[in-house]
């Protein structure tokens, strides 16, 4: 059975930043979707990818999808009200 990891990061264009922060274990029975909007949540990450690791082959894990969520987006370089 294949196993799923979602890795959120941090991304500011500004700064020419994009880096790994956590990995989260998506159970079997989760719904990917929403195990990567709550990884996201809680690490304010704009971007997560999912990856898939299939039975088997644990050392070869294979992007399955990359989210983005417009809510963390960077605003660094936007003027301040």
């Amino acid at each position: 059975m294949n196993a799923f990891t979602a890795v959120t990061y941090d991304v500011c264009p500004h700064e020419s930043l994009c880096e790994a922060m956590n990995r989260y274990e998506i159970e079997k029975e989760e719904d990917i979707e929403a195990a990567a909007a709550r990884a996201a949540g809680q690490d304010v990450a704009p971007l997560v990818e999912v990856y898939q690791t299939p039975a088997g082959k644990e050392d070869v894990p294979l992007l399955y999808k990359t989210y983005r969520f417009e809510a963390y987006t960077c605003r660094c370089g936007e003027p301040r009200d």
